[in-house]
């Protein structure tokens, strides 16, 4: 079994996570939030780059308040081919000291090299 990928580990405030990098494309990605101190309201975005510098939102994930009451939720983004993923907690709002902690998996489908024919 590989070891997680933890991208927010017990964050207690908003901001970005570390960068996961990739050495090919990645189209599929699972993200699982889990929460502590029952917040009121958590948003995680999930970030793609192919130059590693600049990210742009792969997908917005605003946990229901039954996420937040079962203690987290797990969320997929497909067809967001990326080299460099982040997370972003844009969202941390009230609860008894609340921790956010978030595990990463992706996967790569489909042929990439395919639109390269051709090319010199």
């Amino acid at each position: 079994m590989a070891a997680q990928t933890v991208l927010l580990a017990a964050v207690t405030s908003t901001g970005v996570g570390p960068v996961k990098d990739f050495s090919k494309l990645i189209d599929k990605h699972a993200v699982q939030v889990v929460t502590t101190g029952d917040p009121t309201a958590v948003t995680v975005l999930l970030e793609g780059s192919l130059d590693g510098t600049n990210f742009d939102i792969i997908g917005t994930h605003a946990l229901t308040a039954a996420d937040i009451v079962n203690d987290g939720a797990i969320f997929f983004d497909v067809d967001s081919p990326c080299l460099h993923v982040r997370l972003n907690l844009t969202v941390l709002t009230a609860g008894t000291t609340p921790t956010i902690t978030a595990i990463y998996e992706g996967m790569q489908t489909g042929d990439y090299q395919s639109g390269l024919h051709g090319v010199t």
